[in-house]
């Protein structure tokens, strides 16, 4: 059984993905990296995420805004939601998910 890592990265979203500009995911696990409301949702989180991310601000070559974060708490969660209810869905027994964010971003 394979462990699927929900875990954010600039330019990845929760999914490691293959292409940046649709979002698919490369997770190995084919009812994963063609399920088009995965993909939809990862570029979601994905895009969302980015935008706290700010460069050549408040001094820094890349600033991390982590009051933008906790402002979209509530809204990250939800997609948090609707990608694990997604992934439980369509889990055909051959993979867990590891979800390294939701906890996280509720303690924001």
């Amino acid at each position: 059984m394979q462990t699927v890592v929900l875990q954010l990265d600039f330019r990845q979203g929760p999914l490691w993905i293959s292409d940046f500009s649709t979002g698919t995911p490369q997770t190995g696990i084919s009812v994963i990296d063609t399920d088009e409301q995965v993909r939809k949702l990862n570029y979601e989180i994905q895009d969302l995420y980015d935008s706290y991310y700010e460069f050549d601000s408040h001094g820094q070559a890349v600033w991390f805004n982590e009051e933008k974060e906790k402002r979209d708490k509530s809204k990250m969660l939800d997609l948090f939601a609707r990608l694990n209810a997604r992934l439980a869905e369509i889990n055909d027994g051959t993979f867990v998910v590891d979800d390294r964010e939701t906890e996280r971003i509720s303690n924001l």
